[in-house]
Order: structure tokens, then sequence, then C-alpha cells
């Protein structure tokens, strides 16, 4: 395709019209959306990927997205959705335990890795991480949880969560959210921790009018 817009000849001025219009479709500057139906069998066409809230651009029959700010070649881009339907539970009390992930929701440069409670980064740079967790009581007793990140390893200074629990059957969400700076290769870890074992990190089955409650949700997303 010419980047040069169609000359006119001869008095035919409908059909100038017409090649000029078409060149100026096919050159004007624009962004369409990717919808998931669209070919990416020739390189360099650029789009707008809703899923993933990230231009794309195909390449070699895939849409691969744009690097650009934080999300530089060198440093990549990533994103990742990781939750757990299984009940977890701490064996002993004041103790550090790791949540594990058996479910990957969707990824691209972040992945769950072994054992199942790493998450991984394939590429270096700034992510934003959201965690939630859904917390339930087996006693009347008070009981207490703790929960904080571990980046390959080592704790994160003063990023401690805590809440207290107080009747048999009380059930409660918390939540986070943070930036975390990684190199390419790290792993993160949710860790947690309770005072007594008549507790757990509780899923629910589905019910008929309302889809099944995961024990641990974490996303993770490149910025």
């Amino acid at each position: 395709m010419s980047w040069l817009p169609p000359p006119p000849h001869g008095n035919n001025w409908s059909d100038w019209g017409e090649r000029l219009n078409a060149w100026l479709y096919q050159t004007k500057d624009r962004l369409r959306q990717l919808t998931g139906g669209e070919s990416a069998s020739d390189d360099g066409i650029l789009m707008w990927d809703r899923e993933i809230e990230h231009p794309v651009v195909s390449y070699d029959g895939e849409w691969v997205p744009l690097g650009y700010g934080a999300n530089e070649p060198d440093q990549g881009y990533g994103y990742g959705a990781f939750v757990d339907f299984n009940d977890q539970t701490a064996s002993t009390i004041n103790t550090a335990t790791a949540i594990t992930w058996s479910t990957t929701a969707y990824s691209n440069g972040i992945s769950v890795g072994t054992p199942t409670s790493r998450i991984v980064f394939a590429n270096a740079g700034k992510y934003y991480i959201h965690f939630t967790a859904q917390l339930n009581s087996e006693s009347s007793n008070a009981k207490t949880f703790w929960f904080w990140p571990r980046v390959n390893g080592t704790d994160i200074t003063g990023s401690t969560m805590r809440i207290t629990l107080h009747d048999n059957g009380e059930a409660k969400t918390i939540a986070r959210a943070a930036i975390f700076e990684v190199s390419a290769g790290d792993y993160l870890e949710a860790m947690f921790a309770v005072d007594s074992l008549d507790t757990s990190l509780e899923a629910y089955a589905a019910e008929s009018f309302c889809p099944a409650v995961p024990s641990v949700t974490l996303m993770a997303k490149s910025v």
C-alpha cells in the first residue's frame, strides 16, 4: 500500500474520489478495537485490546502487547489473575503459612511457580497487586489473622494486615492493593498466620443464584 494519496487521472472525479476515500480509510490515524475475531496474519496492525486495556500489534500471527513507558520491551508487560477454591488452614498457631494457588484465570508473563504458593514474574518492572481473602471463624473465641507479602522469601517491611474475628461462624473479607517493583524471575508469596486453629480461609460452593466463592484471590498487572 502506498503512503502517498492516489493522483487524479482524466475527468472521472467519481472514480478518483472512491480511490482517495479508500486510501484515507487505510491510512488515517485510528486505533480499532480488538474484539477477539480479528486476524493477526498481517504484521504491523495496531489495535486496542479492551480485555487487557492495552494497545497490541500483530506480529507473527499473534496480537502482542505494545511496550511503552513502564512497559518498555526490556521490562516487559505482564498481567495475571489467580484464585483458589479450597479451604486453606494453618497447621500451627503463630506460624507463617504460605497461601497456595490452584487456578489461573488468565496470565501473560506472570505465572504460578513451584511450590504453588509462588507467583513468578517473567519480566522486570513495577506491578500493581490486589489481594483478597475470605476469613472464617469456627468458634466463639476471639481469633486474629495476620497477612503480609514476601518477595523471594523476604518479608516486606511494614506490610502486615491484622484482623480479629469473635463469633462462631463469623466471616469477613480482607483486601489490600500495593505496587511492587521486581526483577525478572522474582516471585511473590502471600503469607498468613493465626493465633487459633479454629480458623480458615474459606471457599464456598456455588448457589443456584450465584457462582462459587474463592478462598483467596490475587490479581497482578504491570504499571
